[in-house]
């Protein structure tokens, strides 16, 4: 390096004050030139105390060709350095780019020496210009420029593409059309192994240095690739051979090359998939990786990660990285064990996502398993059944001490018309005079807008008119959300399975609530994330040990009381006025507070 790169006392003492004034001291070398790279990743370098330059391959340019013979003339809106051979570091995003609307007064030179110049030409039905891979080939002379001088350059992909140009020559009264050329996206570089553009998202790294390896797996779970390549070969002893300075990075699932990097004694490029957090890989890169595959890049670098290598590992490295390992294996065995009991989980209770997102006979599937889960003892699939009358109108019959019901349920994407509604009431009539009873129950059950969250439906989803017909009728009406809940409240201890079932024997509007219950408030006032709230009550009784119900979203859930305030003060019980309650588990607002009535 010399002395001219030597630090002076001088220069330390400024560093130490741009330290405690926290300014980034900025490094002149090395000089990396950012093109299309997002401004978030540029300022992370920058706090690094890189030397930045931002340039584009320009944007894209929506041209009103909107109509046959529509043309425009357009320029290039490429940005690069003037000395760009003296850069050390190009760093290219080929998949970032903007797209601007067509302005006239920006694609007329405001400066010309000539009696003629050189532009392009945008025709219909062209009405969006892509200047970047002509601009790619402009690129690749200038990095032509920087000769045998030692640089690197970052490519991060984007699917292969060409675009035609036509240039035209414009004289003092008439306008010339050239010849019309094409030029790929790639064309920055002679001798990219380009395979075939494809996109995905499983992906593997390859066996590398063991920094980069780690680097670019701690990346793929949220990377995307949308390139692949081939690794160059040569001929040698009579057949084709993987060529030594390239080295393959990360593949995809079908083992097809998606990075891959080129080293020689003076340059390296790396090609990398689309990772979703550049700022965080550029900046793990080039301070602990770069610094060691081109030193001479990094004058200033203190990172040292040479440090890391076998060869210089310290006493009991050795071990400590094989109880790592071992620690690691362990831990990915749990969470393999721990995915099953999820998986097997899943499929244990899938009806209960069934009975929110299905139609037909998953639909009709889902609530039988849902019903005989409420320990209704003789649930009928009426599709399986044998009939004289070879008749299958309701889908479900369940037979109880008290008669028969019967069920009819839809999947669909609005809400119910009235005849959905009622169509159960004409088989109920049915079924009575076949069995010369009034002892059949009608319920519909519907998954109303399925194609929404739940809480995003309207619910519940029947109109004033459609429940008092049904209450005329004496038939129910239910949703599936509502039987969800209903499994929450089951399991939670606040409706029993035999309220249930009861309940849905009930006409009209079938609600799911808990039995004996008070009404104590709606608290306006939570603090410290829900386990503090004041209510306001009137002759309700409440004491530190009661039990609380808590409804939400038509779920209920119980709540102890561990602490009561009166005017700031703690008191054992109250029951009037207003009341600060400490309660366990937290609640959220819009949460109505019961209490059950002594028995």
């Amino acid at each position: 390096m010399g002395i001219f790169n030597k630090k002076t006392p001088e220069s330390n003492i400024e560093q130490k004050q741009c330290e405690d004034m926290n300014i980034v001291s900025v490094n002149e070398r090395p000089r990396v030139c950012c093109i299309d790279i997002e401004d978030e990743a540029q300022k992370g370098l920058r706090d690094k105390g890189f030397n930045i330059y931002s340039g584009s391959l320009g944007n894209k340019i929506s041209v009103p060709n909107s109509r046959r013979n529509d043309k425009h003339q357009v320029l290039l809106n490429f940005d690069f350095p003037a000395n760009l051979h003296e850069y050390d570091i190009i760093i290219i995003d080929l998949n970032y780019y903007k797209t601007v609307d067509y302005k006239s007064e920006d694609h007329i030179r405001n400066k010309h020496t000539g009696k003629s110049a050189i532009s392009l030409l945008s025709t219909f039905p062209e009405t969006v210009f892509d200047p970047r891979p002509l601009s790619s080939l402009l690129l690749k002379r200038r990095l032509q420029e920087i000769g045998d001088r030692p640089h690197m350059i970052i490519v991060f992909s984007t699917d292969n593409y060409s675009v035609e140009y036509e240039s035209i020559k414009i004289h003092e009264n008439y306008v010339e059309r050239q010849k019309v050329e094409s030029y790929g996206i790639y064309s920055f570089c002679d001798n990219s192994p380009l395979s075939e553009p494809k996109f995905g998202k499983e992906l593997i790294s390859f066996n590398t240095r063991e920094d980069l390896k780690k680097l670019l797996d701690s990346q793929l779970p949220t990377t995307t690739y949308n390139q692949t390549f081939y690794h160059p070969t040569k001929w040698e002893n009579g057949k084709n051979v993987p060529k030594e300075n390239w080295f393959p990075l990360i593949k995809n699932a079908n083992d097809e090359i998606v990075s891959i990097c080129n080293s020689t004694s003076k340059s390296i490029i790396f090609y990398f998939p689309q990772f979703e957090n550049k700022q965080i890989f550029l900046c793990e890169f080039l301070t602990k990786i770069a610094p060691e595959l081109m030193p001479e890049l990094f004058p200033f670098s203190t990172t040292f990660s040479w440090t890391e290598h076998k060869d210089y590992w310290l006493p009991n490295h050795s071990d400590l990285l094989e109880e790592r390992r071992l620690v690691d294996e362990e831990y990915k065995n749990k969470i393999t064990e721990i995915d099953k009991k999820i998986n097997s989980n899943k499929e244990s209770y899938l009806f209960l996502h069934n009975i929110l997102t299905g139609t037909g006979d998953e639909l009709k599937d889902a609530l039988i398993v849902f019903l005989r889960w409420l320990e209704f003892e003789n649930v009928v699939d009426c599709d399986s059944k044998e009939n004289d009358l070879n008749i299958k109108e309701e889908d479900i019959q369940i037979n109880i001490d008290d008669g028969l019901v019967i069920i009819e349920c839809k999947g669909i994407g609005g809400t119910s018309t009235d005849s959905d509604c009622s169509q159960i009431s004409k088989i109920k009539h049915r079924r009575c005079k076949e069995r010369n009873k009034f002892d059949v129950f009608a319920l519909y059950i519907v998954n109303h807008q399925r194609y929404l969250p739940p809480l995003s439906r309207t619910n519940p989803p029947f109109n004033q008119n459609q429940i008092q017909d049904a209450k005329n009728d004496e038939r129910g009406l239910l949703s599936t959300w509502q039987m969800y809940n209903l499994y929450f409240n089951v399991e939670n201890g606040v409706i029993s399975k035999s309220e249930a079932r009861e309940a849905l024997l009930r006409h009209g509007l079938i609600e799911f609530k808990p039995t004996n219950l008070v009404f104590v408030d709606e608290p306006n006032e939570i603090y410290k994330e829900g386990s503090v709230c004041v209510i306001n009550v009137e002759n309700i009784e409440l004491n530190i040990g009661d039990e609380l119900i808590v409804e939400r979203n038509s779920q209920y859930n119980k709540a102890i009381i561990n602490g009561i305030r009166v005017n700031d003060k703690p008191v054992s019980s109250a029951n009037s006025g207003e009341i600060g309650l400490l309660i366990e588990p937290p609640i959220k607002k819009k949460s109505k507070l019961w209490i059950r009535k002594n028995s």
